[in-house]
């Protein structure tokens, strides 16, 4: 018999702000204010991480601060569901190597590659969010990482959904990161960036969370643009915080009841 499933915490991360800040009118562009470091996400790791693993594990740590309790559960029932986008590492790694090859194919093997930091392959892992956020809260559960863009938000979403209901885990985590600005030219279009992330438990009759009712981006990207993997989680939490009628104008302990 499946479980019922509710959402005891939840976080976003957007153009329109941060939080409850987040639920600004959309607009393209970058997280405004965005420090990791102040979101909990570890000094040492940052050199290994791109934008979007930074606000892909800030946006796990600021939904787990939310969900009251989710310590208690053990950490072999403890899941986490990501959707991601193919990663690159940072396009300005590159720029030496690119500089010095003057677009020869032979010579960016033979004199650029030596100088692409080694740490750009480590920084383009799709399964950044997923490996970072783990190890951090050791969650050690049933997990997931779908490296499938747009698509990836939504399938973790619905896989965490189906692994609380078939008591596979106690606690889900699921949401997407991604960080599209500067790909505009390449997607011809407006783009941004964001993450937001949903704690799931099991929950009583009536708390019922339908994996059907998962919402796709909502309009979003007429308004802030491309937002990956993180489109359909950030229209998620969206709607479930307005439909919670939270005061935009309240404070972080108004948020969730």
């Amino acid at each position: 018999m499946q479980r019922h499933v509710k959402i005891i915490g939840a976080s976003v991360f957007c153009p329109a702000g941060i939080g409850i800040f987040g639920l600004g009118p959309p607009e393209p562009g970058g997280v405004p204010g965005f420090d990791p470091i102040a979101c909990g996400v570890p000094r040492k790791h940052l050199k290994t991480m791109t934008r979007a693993v930074q606000l892909g594990v800030a946006g796990v740590n600021a939904a787990l601060a939310s969900a009251s309790g989710w310590e208690a559960i053990g950490p072999e029932r403890r899941g986490l569901f990501v959707g991601a986008s193919p990663q690159a590492g940072d396009a300005e790694d590159l720029a030496a190597a690119l500089k010095a090859c003057g677009g020869d194919p032979g010579k960016f093997a033979r004199e650029g590659v030596p100088l692409i930091p080694p740490l750009w392959l480590v920084k383009g892992l799709s399964n950044n969010v997923l490996g970072y956020a783990s190890a951090q809260h050791d969650l050690r559960g049933d997990n997931g990482n779908w490296c499938d863009g747009p698509l990836g938000g939504a399938i973790a979403l619905a896989q965490a959904v189906h692994a609380i209901a078939e008591g596979r885990v106690d606690l889900a985590i699921a949401g997407g990161a991604d960080s599209l600005v500067g790909a505009e030219a390449v997607v011809d279009g407006p783009c941004a960036e964001g993450a937001a992330f949903v704690v799931l438990a099991a929950g009583e009759r009536g708390d019922s969370v339908v994996t059907a009712g998962i919402p796709t981006d909502d309009g979003l990207e007429e308004g802030f643009g491309q937002l990956g993997s993180a489109a359909v989680p950030v229209a998620w939490v969206r709607a479930w915080l307005k439909d919670r009628k939270v005061d935009v104008g309240g404070v972080r302990a108004n948020w969730y009841s």
